[in-house]
């Protein structure tokens, strides 16, 4: 898993490199929204390469189908236990004094659309690419080792960690952060247990994220 994660990181730096570079010297700034939007979507393009190609290195199974009705009602009750333990644990790490700053809300405090542009982001490109290779690719992995309780709480702490670059500040708030959105992969994770259907924590992640997102930019 290790390997798997450094390479997608790799592949995603230079993805988004990739993109950053040509737009420098067609003299657009590395800070502006729309070089910011490109390069976290050529970022997570590859980490939805990498983590297809991954499944069939390691014949993964994956299943992707059409979400019957209960399906939908997973997917709906996991946007709403997201977002509740998304909001309990923000308020404990409020009283514990341990919020780490966030890089997207320093980008947002100068262009609020910039929110708006991850939130359509989320429903293309991040939510697909990033269910595919955290429950997709890693849990179904782990599953195959360790069970599929190991599974969830081993892919949800990958997820984690990856996320440790949106914060900025203190180390401890930061790890608190990146806690905070493994609990909140735990759920993606239960769901993709649950429902044998990669579509429910995709469509989980991508509404989960919009609701944050558009309600940062109401409040912008």
């Amino acid at each position: 898993m290790v390997t798997l994660l450094v390479v997608a990181l790799v592949v995603s730096l230079v993805a988004g490199v990739a993109f950053v570079v040509p737009a420098l010297v067609l003299g657009y700034g590395i800070d502006t929204t729309g070089v910011l939007l490109g390069s976290t979507a050529a970022g997570q393009l590859a980490f939805l390469a990498v983590g297809y190609a991954y499944t069939r290195y390691r014949d993964v199974e994956v299943p992707v189908r059409r979400p019957s009705k209960r399906d939908l009602l997973f997917a709906g009750g996991g946007v709403v236990a997201a977002l509740a333990l998304a909001i309990a644990l923000s308020l404990a790490l409020t009283a514990l004094n341990l919020v780490p700053d966030s890089v997207i809300g320093e980008v947002a405090a100068t262009d609020p659309a910039f929110l708006l542009g991850l939130a359509v982001l989320s429903v293309l490109i991040v939510a697909p690419a990033e269910e595919l290779l955290f429950r997709g690719a890693i849990q179904g992995r782990l599953r195959q080792r360790v069970g599929p309780a190991g599974a969830v709480v081993g892919a949800a702490l990958v997820f984690g960690s990856v996320h440790l670059a949106n914060y900025t500040g203190a180390f401890a708030p930061i790890v608190a952060g990146a806690l905070l959105i493994a609990a909140v992969g735990c759920v993606f994770g239960v769901l993709y247990e649950y429902t044998e259907n990669l579509v429910v924590p995709v469509a989980a992640h991508a509404t989960y994220n919009v609701v944050l997102l558009v309600t940062s930019y109401l409040a912008a």
